[in-house]
């Protein structure tokens, strides 16, 4: 088992009034899945993340990870935002290098790495680039490099190619299912977009409006890379989206 939640409520406080974000979430991930998170904007799926990751705390309820509370960030957890978050002054091979830089990793191992991680996301010949001279897409390979170098156990990603254009976000949707399939990452994936969830996990979690409650789990059993146009794949995506919009 990688991730429970048991019970999970959060609220924060807003002008003085408890706003319930999340209500009731039970959720068990196992090592290996890739799972995404679906609902409508303000419906608490960042905040489940955050939780996850050990940014944020549960108002009641548990979160654990392989039998341990969660109680704060852990190098177990790699977090791929949906903003770059990169070092504007420090190259791609340098971004990528980064953690295991902090974690005192010897200078060539850290550089090898770094390497292999440009050779998998498809940037080969960017080494030495900065992260103005790319494009959104690169620029977002070089977070998920970036995230992977620290070998987590597991990978939290926050919409990350909300902003990119069409083309560009089912490319680095193939690209990211070949990476969990090379590297056996457990992925929670934050996303509104239905067709996106679909395309990338092993199950969906359906959100309600806030407070952001569990309305139902899809388990996707389509054969990967997805066909966008065969009819169970258009069927589950009519059925998620009938969902949302009651």
């Amino acid at each position: 088992m990688s991730f429970i939640l048991k019970n999970v409520d959060k609220s924060f406080i807003s002008q003085g009034k408890e706003l319930e974000v999340v209500k009731n979430i039970n959720i068990s991930v196992q090592d290996g899945e890739f799972l995404s998170l679906v609902g409508p904007s303000g419906c608490g799926k960042t905040t489940i993340l955050r939780m996850l990751a050990g940014l944020d705390y549960p108002s009641e309820g548990e979160i654990s990870e392989n039998g341990e509370p969660v109680t704060g960030p852990s190098p177990n957890r790699g977090f791929v935002f949906q903003q770059y978050s990169l070092f504007p002054w420090r190259t791609v091979l340098d971004n990528i290098a980064f953690g295991p830089e902090v974690r005192g990793v010897d200078t060539e191992d850290r550089y090898q790495n770094a390497r292999n991680y440009i050779e998998m996301v498809g940037l080969s010949g960017f080494e030495n680039s900065h992260p103005h001279e790319l494009s959104g897409g690169m620029k977002q390979r070089v977070a998920i490099a970036r995230a992977l170098a620290n070998d987590p156990l597991s990978l939290l990603m926050d919409e990350p190619f909300a902003a990119l254009d069409v083309m560009t976000r089912h490319k680095l949707q193939e690209e990211l299912v070949r990476i969990w399939q090379e590297e056996h990452k457990t992925i929670i994936f934050v996303t509104h977009n239905v067709d996106e969830a679909v395309f990338l996990a092993d199950r969906v979690v359906v959100l309600s409006k806030s407070p952001g409650e569990i309305i139902e789990s899809f388990q996707i059993e389509l054969e990967r890379i997805r066909d966008r146009t065969s009819p169970e794949f258009i069927d589950l995506k009519k059925n998620i989206t009938s969902l949302l919009e009651k």
